[in-house]
């Protein structure tokens, strides 16, 4: 836990940012770390989605924040956080999934840059070095919604490439970047592979239907609830 002095809240960290999330912070002693890159692995409900959601929508005035989308549009994304009470209405989008749907031609907006699917990661790239030009002077906020998709469309060597470039040039720019993966879909040797340069993997684990989030160096699992107003500390 964090330092505390007399009748004060704790000493939070200034190499932090914070989660979105007022007592996980409290917890994490500020945040997660800033720069830094992590990994988020979950189940497939709403749990993992809402702590990116809640992190993605903190961004204050002098962040920008951004979520590559793969699995889902950023329309539904939206739409899946106000179901939570979390507005994303400030936030950037990457949108690797919606060209995938064969629909016709996805035009892009002023907030929603479009790929040509998960496999083109030398565009995701490409996008990158643009959000990090329009972010000069400001702190960046990166999720990735899901890395799990990049890796089934992109073989293992591409992927490793595409983190190791990626992972140092958001983290030399004062980015903080969660990946979000999930459970049970990845083996041992390429979860290791993802882990490889990241600064920790936050796990959130089922227990009986009853979740909680466990942290490198926090010797506590955390219990979470995902509910209306999107994830608490319970």
């Amino acid at each position: 836990m964090a330092e505390t002095t007399p009748g004060a809240m704790p000493i939070l960290k200034k190499n932090r940012m914070s989660t979105g999330i007022a007592d996980l912070d409290i917890i994490l002693e500020g945040g997660y770390p800033n720069p830094g890159n992590i990994l988020v692995v979950g189940p497939g409900g709403t749990e993992k989605a809402a702590f990116a959601y809640h992190f993605a929508a903190a961004a204050g005035p002098n962040e920008n924040a951004y979520i590559i989308c793969a699995t889902s549009s950023p329309a539904n994304i939206i739409s899946k956080a106000s179901s939570m009470g979390i507005n994303l209405s400030n936030v950037f989008f990457i949108d690797c999934y919606s060209t995938t749907l064969g629909s016709g031609e996805v035009k892009g907006t002023d907030r929603i840059r479009i790929v040509p699917g998960p496999s083109a990661l030398n565009e995701v790239s490409l996008m990158l070095n643009e959000a990090i030009k329009e972010s000069t002077g400001k702190k960046m906020r990166v999720v990735f919604d899901t890395l799990s998709t990049f890796v089934l469309y992109n073989a293992k060597d591409s992927i490793r490439k595409f983190l190791s470039v990626i992972e140092g040039r958001l983290s030399s720019v004062g980015a903080t970047t969660l990946y979000l993966v999930d459970e049970g879909v990845h083996d041992k040797q390429l979860l290791s592979l993802l882990e490889h340069g990241t600064d920790g993997t936050y796990n959130i684990a089922d227990r009986g239907g009853k979740f909680v989030l466990v942290v490198p160096g926090v010797e506590m699992e955390i219990p979470v609830r995902a509910g209306p107003s999107g994830i608490s500390i319970v």
